[in-house]
């Protein structure tokens, strides 16, 4: 019997989330929607949120802890200790019965947040750039530096296998302006002066990289005039270099107060867990009062709206970001 080639959809994503809280195997569920077993593995793996933990960067959370024994933190030797029930067997953690006592890195699987990101993904797709704000951070900081370095698109390939896109696709994305924010131009590139200037530009740049509907200054002010119990709370980004650190700020309504988090990394993952650290320390109730309003610019680094509104262990919504 054939599979169903078709996309998933919001309820078979139920259906996913659903078995595995019930602790189904991935083959199971691959048979119950006539798909295969793969296409059930890379839903799981792609779309499940990694729980903030204050232990992450512990160094025992590595494998090879017992052999090296000298680990201060996470070095570019770490692999994370594997969980055959999580990464074989079901693809997640939720309805373990072990899940208050283990010590490994835990990742939940929502069927409404991997909808979100499975539209947001198509919508990537259909505006010319088949790449995801994760994807292209991934990719900028593999091939930016060795171009700085002098090194050729073709040279940077052949070492880097892990790179899926071809070289025209990457020298379409530098020509198209995707890695200015790492200081990478046409006039960084070894080959710029003998290509050939194609006549038309056959992808469609994006006018904007989120979906704001809904999230604009005058729906802010709608909401703040509907609900006048909530108080803002701005959330921005400073640096002094493109490159990095980062500090995400935090400056409360009405009290004069700013606090800040060094981040190491520009984007929206990096920026939410900010709010995943806050809600795990404060609690609910708290976290409502001070964090419930959010607003913000349209930096790329909040261009996932999603991942600051939903919490990632419920999924429900527990912020309003505009």
């Amino acid at each position: 019997m054939g599979f169903n080639g078709k996309h998933l959809s919001l309820e078979d994503r139920k259906i996913i989330e659903e078995n595995i809280n019930k602790g189904l195997r991935k083959f199971e569920t691959a048979k119950e929607l006539n798909k295969s077993q793969s296409t059930i593995g890379k839903e799981i793996k792609n779309n499940r949120k990694h729980r903030y933990s204050q232990t992450d960067d512990a160094p025992w959370k590595c494998k090879h802890y017992k052999d090296c024994k000298v680990c201060i933190g996470r070095c570019s030797d770490f692999e994370e200790v594997p969980c055959f029930r999580r990464d074989r067997f079901i693809g997640a953690c939720n309805g373990c019965s072990e899940i208050k006592s283990c010590k490994k890195t835990k990742y939940f699987y929502y069927a409404n947040i991997a909808q979100k990101n499975y539209e947001y993904s198509l919508k990537d797709s259909r505006q010319g750039v088949n790449l995801n704000t994760t994807e292209l951070f991934e990719l900028a900081h593999i091939i930016c530096p060795l171009i700085k370095q002098g090194q050729s698109i073709y040279t940077i390939l052949q070492n880097h296998k892990e790179i899926t896109q071809c070289e025209k696709t990457i020298y379409t994305y530098i020509e198209m302006g995707l890695f200015k924010d790492w200081g990478i131009t046409n006039i960084d590139l070894r080959r710029e002066v003998a290509r050939k200037i194609p006549k038309k530009n056959k992808l469609k740049k994006r006018s904007e990289s989120a979906d704001y509907t809904g999230r604009k200054y005058d729906d802010y002010v709608e909401f703040v005039k509907n609900n006048p119990t909530y108080a803002t709370t701005e959330m921005d980004t400073v640096y002094n270099h493109q490159e990095g650190p980062y500090i995400q700020t935090f400056i409360f309504e009405n009290t004069g107060l700013m606090i800040g988090r060094l981040k190491q990394h520009k984007t929206s993952e990096e920026m939410s867990n900010s709010l995943n650290y806050f809600q795990e320390l404060l609690g609910d109730e708290m976290y409502q009062k001070l964090f419930g309003l959010l607003l913000t610019d349209r930096g790329s680094e909040f261009a996932k709206p999603q991942l600051f509104e939903v919490n990632t262990e419920t999924g429900e919504i527990r912020s309003n970001i505009f």
